[in-house]
């Protein structure tokens, strides 16, 4: 198990992917519990082996959705705990167009939310935004997301 402490994070930032899969973000660190993904720590997002307030910036796209809302507001929490005053999370969650469709795209997907469900759940941190956007992904594909943007 790696741990990142205060010291490794005073000389430079901190900036973690959860969730990457074998998608990881370039200059993130990457935690993941798939020991066959690119992370560079595997471990459960809902127990991050992580010090409090010692990550600048943390990241996680199609993470939410595999879990049901007591986890989803268990992962939130984690998030919270580890980022520094004024540290930043980007996420981005599938909504897909009905339950039915989310479901049959990856049989792991567990909850279609809400952006109101995710508003919620980060009203703990100082800043909190959670929107149901839809855009279009090449030219003829849209997709529908719900995006999330927090400060500590």
């Amino acid at each position: 198990m790696t741990i990142i402490n205060n010291q490794s994070a005073k000389k430079e930032l901190i900036k973690i992917d959860i969730g990457c899969g074998k998608n990881k973000k370039l200059g993130y660190i990457g935690i993941d519990i798939d020991p066959n993904s690119k992370a560079d720590i595997i471990a459960s997002a809902l127990n991050l082996p992580l010090e409090n307030d010692s990550v600048d910036e943390v990241v996680s796209f199609h993470l939410v959705e595999h879990f049901l809302p007591n986890e989803a507001q268990q992962f939130f929490d984690e998030i919270y705990r580890i980022l520094k005053p004024m540290g930043v999370a980007n996420i981005k969650i599938d909504k897909d167009w009905s339950v039915k469709r989310l479901f049959a795209k990856d049989p792991t997907h567990k909850y279609r939310y809400k952006a109101k469900e995710i508003k919620k759940m980060i009203k703990k941190f100082s800043f909190g935004e959670a929107r149901d956007k839809i855009y279009f992904f090449r030219i003829y594909k849209p997709r529908r997301k719900i995006f999330v943007k927090l400060i500590k």
